[in-house]
C-alpha cells in the first residue's frame, strides 16, 4: 500500500490558488492512503479540508488531531465534530486499530505536551493558553496549566494503552499516528533537539511511557510512529522495535504556509 504521510499542514493558511496546488502535489503521489498526523487548520475547517483532501486525491484519510485543530473551540467539541462529520476521513482516535494490511495494524492518539520533561519554569508561552476554551481559565495559572496538561497527557496515554492492548496478538507491524512527540528525542525544531524551554509543551511523556511498555512486551513486533508538533524532521529510535518519525521542515525553510508531503511509504 502507498501511504502518504502529512503533517502540520495548517491549511487555512493558504489561499485558494495555492491550496490546489498542494492538494495536487499530494495526488501525484499516487496515493492509497493519507496519514496526517494533526494541525490540519483550525476547529472551524479541519473536517472541510479532511473532505477536500480525500475528495481530491480520491484516498481515504486516516487522521489525529494537533493542538491548532482545536483553535477557537474545545477539546470535547472539536473531537465530536470530527467523529461525526468527515466523509472521506477516519478519525484514528475514536475507533479500534485497523488491519491495514497483511502485516500492519494502524491506530492513532491526538497525545498532548504533558508538563513531564524539560524546564516547566518556562517562560515560553503558547497561543494554545487563549485560543482553545479549555486553557482560558488557567492561562494565567502557570500550575493550574502545568496539572491540566499533565491530566491532559494522561488521558493520551491511557488511551493509545487501551488501543495498543486491542491489536491482535502476533501482529509482525504497528503504525502508530500522533502529533506530539512521545519522548524527547523525538521533539525536533532547526535539526537538532529542542531546547529544555520547549520540551514541557512539545512532549507527550505518557504516550512515550506507553509506546515504551508495549515494545518490551512484543519484542517481535517493529513498532513505527509518525508524529510531528515541533515543526523538525528527525528519526529515533529509543527501543530495538520501536522507531519515532517527526516530520516538519528542513533548518531555514518557511513552515506555516508551506505544507510538505513527509514521504509515501510502502506499507
Amino acid at each position: 500500500m502507498r501511504a502518504t504521510w502529512l503533517t502540520d499542514t495548517h491549511l487555512n493558511f493558504l489561499r485558494p490558488l495555492a491550496l490546489r496546488q498542494f492538494y495536487d502535489r499530494v495526488k501525484d503521489e499516487q496515493p492509497e492512503a493519507l496519514l496526517v498526523t494533526g494541525d490540519i487548520a483550525e476547529s472551524d475547517s479541519v473536517v472541510r479540508f479532511v473532505d477536500e483532501l480525500g475528495a481530491h486525491t480520491g484516498a481515504p484519510v486516516y487522521f489525529v488531531l494537533g493542538n491548532h485543530d482545536y483553535y477557537r473551540s474545545s477539546i470535547r467539541i472539536v473531537r465530536d465534530l470530527v467523529q461525526r462529520a468527515p466523509r472521506h476521513g477516519k478519525y484514528l482516535p475514536a475507533g479500534d486499530p485497523i488491519q491495514i494490511t497483511e502485516r500492519t495494524v494502524m491506530l492513532g492518539v491526538d497525545g498532548w505536551g504533558d508538563a513531564r520533561c524539560g524546564d516547566l519554569s518556562s517562560t515560553v508561552q503558547l497561543s494554545d493558553w487563549n485560543l482553545i476554551e479549555d486553557f482560558r481559565r488557567v492561562r494565567h495559572d502557570r500550575a493550574a496549566r502545568c496539572e491540566l496538561l499533565q491530566r491532559l497527557g494522561a488521558n493520551e496515554g491511557r488511551a493509545l494503552r487501551e488501543q495498543l492492548a486491542r491489536v491482535p496478538p502476533g501482529a509482525r507491524e504497528v503504525l502508530v499516528l500522533t502529533h506530539v512527540p512521545p519522548f524527547p528525542g523525538a521533539c525536533i525544531y532547526g535539526g537538532q533537539q529542542s531546547d529544555s524551554s520547549w520540551l514541557p509543551w512539545f512532549t507527550c511523556i505518557s504516550t512515550g511511557e506507553a509506546l515504551a511498555d508495549f515494545a518490551d512486551a512484543h519484542p517481535e513486533t517493529e513498532i513505527t510512529v509518525l508524529c510531528g508538533h515541533s515543526h523538525g524532521i528527525g528519526t529515533c529510535r529509543p527501543w530495538p522495535n520501536l522507531e519515532i518519525r517527526t516530520g516538519g521542515w528542513p533548518p531555514g525553510v518557511d513552515d506555516y504556509g508551506n505544507p510538505l508531503v513527509q514521504a509515501t511509504l510502502e506499507i
